[in-house]
């Protein structure tokens, strides 16, 4: 198998300290006093909580003593020792609750802003990126640097921070009550165990991220496939498609058995070096026992800051495994944010304002990589005009409308509104004042009262049946069981073609903007239905400036102005009467379509 980075979303992953930087913008927000008063409340339970920690084992080992006195024991004083240390041991776990409740919010509040950055972020990006990744690999991304976000915070703060302030208290503690032996030891075993897990993590960060990739392609796969259900149906390829998924899947296997392995290496050196320091702890505190220098309750108290010790330490291993892996994950998606747009807004843009609607494109010129797509085309749109754009397949048809909403920008060559350079206006606004129709009609996995409304939230059920009704689906919407509440499955799926671009038209029109775009609107459409959405869209253009790219030239013989384009350059223009005279493209193309009608 090809080497799994070809399969990364995005290759470019932040480094740990800038991650950090970014992640902090987030656990603190810009005027938020909230957050910081959370984060201080919650070391200071964190500090309680290392208190009550490094004193319970000395209650311990007191009531060991005062057992180990039998007949002479003093039962009221045990019973205050015993009393003292269930009441330690539980305020150990209230405060460490306290610490998680206090901490909750911050560290869910930084995912979700980090998580809606990211989001937005993407929305924000041009369609040359997303045309070059895969939304699987994508939202895998953001999904693990989310939940990322939230271990590391929970398990930094909570974890890591906890052990090393008990470790430097408990090394102050047994130093001063048992010398500087027992200290030295302690301290020593637990630099070592850091040391150790530090380095050997490292080398299973490679491991790992292969994994991840590897992981990242089987999601793409499998979300690709299921989204072409259809199409799989149609060649008959499940076969073809199940391989693609084992392949993958096969990939990531291999990866995480080496993972697996390695972990092993890490637990075993990890246990070998706990257990070395055990062993010499526990033989200097028998030594100290048999030359009376420790009672049977010091050495109970010794060990009990070992396990209290080394029991989370054991743990640390798989806290710092989980911490590198989710600064690898968050910087993978602040890397995302970092990702800058090919189209961006001046400094200085101003909102579009559209009062009649003339559009004009002059020596626009446009390539995509090496292939020259347009070259010097110039055309008026005059407004309350109907324009038709025709032409062979690749002529560039479709190009004009990405290049009017601002998705490119021409290499030379202006576009202009109302004698406005749509480079000098927001993005925003001129996208508001422009309505589309595209040829790929892809709905949302909602109602189709979600769908027709999504050009202008908040319409009433009023305009929505009057777009409906304007492209021809109230009818069709009427006989559903549950009307316009009905759920149109993933990309529209549930619905015929025919529907969708109903559907997708009644959008449209429900937004009324100045200027319509119309991309191959009625592809799907029987004769009948075209007609009448026709005659709406006549209506509509008496007022509003169209612009429509058509293959069926049936549907616009009423048009104002025909451009015929051929190999990115206007052939010919005119209206249809016009251009079937000249004998000419247009005449060769309607003269092909008649024959295949009769």
């Amino acid at each position: 198998m090809k080497n799994a980075e070809a399969f990364s979303s995005n290759s470019k992953i932040l480094t740990p300290l800038k991650t950090l930087k970014e992640l902090l913008r987030f656990v603190i927000p810009k005027g938020n006093k909230e957050m910081p008063f959370r984060i201080f409340l919650a070391f200071v339970f964190l500090f309680l909580a290392t208190i009550v920690t490094v004193y319970t084992p000395f209650l311990y080992g007191k009531a060991v003593d005062l057992v180990s006195e039998g007949k002479q024991v003093n039962l009221n004083l045990l019973w205050f020792v015993i009393g003292s240390y269930a009441l330690a041991r539980l305020g150990q776990v209230f405060f460490d609750e306290a610490k998680e409740f206090v901490f909750a919010r911050v560290a869910q509040k930084a995912v979700r802003g980090a998580a809606l950055k990211a989001f937005q972020h993407l929305h924000s990006l041009s369609l040359s990126f997303h045309l070059n990744r895969q939304t699987g690999g994508l939202t895998r991304a953001i999904d693990r640097g989310s939940k990322g976000i939230e271990f590391l915070l929970r398990f930094a703060a909570f974890e890591i921070v906890p052990v090393l302030v008990e470790l430097i208290a408990v090394g102050i503690v047994l130093w001063a009550t048992f010398g500087l032996a027992y200290a030295t030891v302690t301290v020593t075993t637990v630099i070592v165990y850091i040391i150790y897990t530090v380095k050997v993590t490292e080398w299973r960060i490679g491991i790992r991220r292969k994994m991840n990739l590897a992981d990242e392609n089987a999601s793409t796969k499998a979300i690709d496939s299921l989204l072409n259900f259809e199409t799989v149906k149609y060649f008959n390829s499940e076969k073809i498609e199940a391989e693609r998924f084992d392949n993958a899947m096969k990939f990531y296997e291999d990866s995480a058995v080496k993972a697996r392995a390695s972990l092993s290496v890490v637990n075993i050196g990890q246990g070998a070096i706990i257990a070395i320091g055990l062993f010499l702890i526990m033989g200097m505190a028998g030594e100290d026992i048999s030359s009376e220098k420790m009672s049977i309750g010091d050495f109970v108290v010794v060990n009990t800051f070992l396990l209290q010790l080394y029991l989370p330490l054991n743990f640390l291993g798989f806290v710092y495994r989980e911490i590198r892996q989710s600064l690898l994950d968050i910087g993978r998606m602040f890397a995302l944010v970092d990702e800058m747009p090919d189209i961006v807004d001046k400094e200085n843009a101003y909102d579009l304002d559209v009062h009649s609607g003339k559009i004009e494109f002059k020596n626009i010129k446009f390539s995509f990589g090496n292939r020259v797509i347009l070259k010097n085309l110039s055309f008026v749109v005059n407004p309350g005009h109907k324009v038709a754009i025709v032409g062979p397949t690749g002529a560039g048809k479709s190009t004009i409308s990405k290049l009017l909403f601002r998705f490119y920008d021409p290499s030379s060559g202006i576009i202009s509104i109302d004698s406005q350079n749509i480079k000098d206006v927001t993005q925003s606004s001129l996208r508001s004042n422009i309505g589309v129709v595209p040829q790929d009609t892809v709905l949302f996995n909602d109602t189709i009262k979600y769908n027709i409304s999504y050009s202008k939230p908040g319409a009433s059920i009023e305009e929505i049946n009057k777009a409906a009704k304007l492209s021809s689906i109230d009818r069709f919407i009427a006989n559903l069981e549950i009307g316009y509440d009905t759920i149109v499955g993933e990309r529209g799926l549930k619905l015929s073609g025919g529907e969708k671009q109903r559907v997708a038209i009644a959008r449209a029109l429900l937004k009324n903007p100045k200027i319509f775009i119309f991309d191959e609107a009625t592809s799907a459409l029987d004769s009948k239905t075209e007609k009448s959405i026709e005659k709406s869209l006549k209506k509509l253009s008496n007022k509003n400036t169209t612009l429509v790219i058509a293959h069926r030239l049936s549907t616009i013989i009423d048009a104002d102005k025909i451009i015929v384009l051929e190999n990115g350059s206007i052939a010919e223009q005119g209206s249809h009467k016009e251009l079937i005279k000249k004998n000419g493209l247009y005449a060769e193309m309607w003269l092909r379509q008649q024959e295949k009608l009769n």
